[in-house]
Formats: structure tokens, C-alpha cells, sequence
């Protein structure tokens, strides 16, 4: 398998290029540079200008955003076959938010200029990026809901089965810290490790450092349901 076939691999996790024309698809691919980080290193921050479009490849990022009292708050994690920089490119502005790894990450890296001049040559592909926010608008809204559901506990199992479909490894694990998760779900360390560890108790988590897995995903949508 070519490195283009490897990276077309993993692009597919993601259901919006997935569902994009072979025409797409290659002419996006032939836009791309490969880009390596290590952990904890930015792929852009908050207030930079727009200059292209990320995929990840293998690894996995966090999207944190600046609260009112200057604190950044962690929104959301995801991993391979990951998109994100459309929505600020495309309205030629600043990035809302920062975008950082949360340990080595492999991402392909679509240049603005590459990217205009693919849309001057196909205008038909500007629905394509639409898609792509359209897609990640839905995340975020999802995130939103999620948030106003009330109870500790099923706020938690919510956000874990959303990471579960997005940001875990091959073996299942979520790698996420503590203090991370208690600010996704907007609760207290104190109230979050409660939660965690009755889950774990419960058989229905498995917990690591820095790192959870879901061990019954099947009881854990019940939760939510009772």
C-alpha cells in the first residue's frame, strides 16, 4: 500500500470525505502537505489568521476555546480522520479557536492558496467545504446539547461515548486527563472523579493515566436513557 493509499485510509474515517466524490478527493489530495508534531504543540491558536485546512492522520487533537474570565476551555478532542480550519478560511477571518495536540500527530495540511485556486477551477467544490462545516457545526451543537443535559454522571457518559466515536486509539483508549474532562462536561475535579470512579466500579469504565475506556458502551447508553 502507497503512502497515498495510507492516508486516503484514515481520511475515511471521516464521513464528510468519505461521502465526497473520487474527483474530490484526488484533487483535495494533490493539495496536501504532511505535517508531523509532537505533544502538546499547536497546529494554530486563537486569533491567527486562516491559512488552510488540517486533517489528522494518526494521533489526536484538542479544540479549546477562551472563556469570558480568559480561561481556555477544552470543547472537544478528536482523532484520526479529523478536519478542522474550514469555517475561519473560508470567511477570511481569525481562527475562533485553538487547535492542540494531545500527543505525536501526523496531519495532512491544505494551503489556503492551493485551496482557492482548487475552488477557481471547480466552483462546484465550494459545496464540498460547505459539507465540511456543515459537519463540524453539527459536532459542536451536539457538544452544546450535551452540556444542558443535567446530572453529573450522565453528562460524563455522554461526552465519553462522544469521544469514544472520535478520539480513541485501536485499542479503545481515550486519551484524556482528568482535569481535561471536568471541563468538558463543566464540573468540579472533586464531582468528575465521583462519577468516574462509580462508573469504574460499576464495570462500565476501564481507567488509565491520562487515558479511559469504555468497557460496556451498550449499559452506558441505557444510563442515559433511564
Amino acid at each position: 500500500m502507497t503512502k497515498i493509499d495510507t492516508d486516503l485510509k484514515a481520511l475515511r474515517q471521516s464521513t464528510w470525505f468519505k461521502a465526497r466524490s473520487s474527483a474530490f478527493q484526488n484533487a483535495l489530495m494533490s493539495c496536501a502537505i504532511r505535517r508531523t508534531y509532537g505533544a502538546d504543540e499547536a497546529l494554530y491558536l486563537q486569533g491567527d489568521p486562516a491559512n488552510g485546512i488540517h486533517a489528522v492522520l494518526e494521533g489526536s487533537v484538542k479544540i479549546t476555546v477562551p472563556a469570558d474570565d480568559g480561561q481556555d476551555f477544552v470543547m472537544h478532542q478528536e482523532g484520526r480522520g479529523f478536519w478542522i480550519g474550514d469555517l475561519a478560511l473560508f470567511a477570511t477571518a481569525r481562527r475562533l479557536v485553538s487547535v492542540v495536540t494531545t500527543r505525536s500527530t501526523d496531519t495532512l495540511f491544505f494551503p489556503a492558496s492551493r485551496l482557492e485556486r482548487l475552488v477557481q477551477e471547480t466552483p462546484d467544490y465550494i459545496r464540498d467545504f460547505y459539507a465540511l462545516s456543515h459537519e463540524n457545526m453539527q459536532k459542536a451543537l451536539r457538544i452544546v446539547a450535551n452540556l444542558a443535559v443535567t446530572g453529573t454522571e450522565k453528562r460524563l457518559v455522554l461526552r465519553l461515548l462522544h469521544l469514544d466515536e472520535v478520539a480513541s486509539d485501536a485499542a479503545g483508549w481515550i486519551p484524556v486527563s482528568q482535569e481535561e474532562l471536568a471541563a468538558m462536561i463543566a464540573v468540579s475535579p472533586p464531582s468528575l472523579h465521583r462519577a468516574l470512579h462509580r462508573l469504574i466500579d460499576l464495570n462500565l469504565i476501564e481507567g488509565g493515566y491520562g487515558r479511559l475506556r469504555l468497557k460496556d458502551r451498550r449499559a452506558l447508553i441505557s444510563s442515559c436513557q433511564s
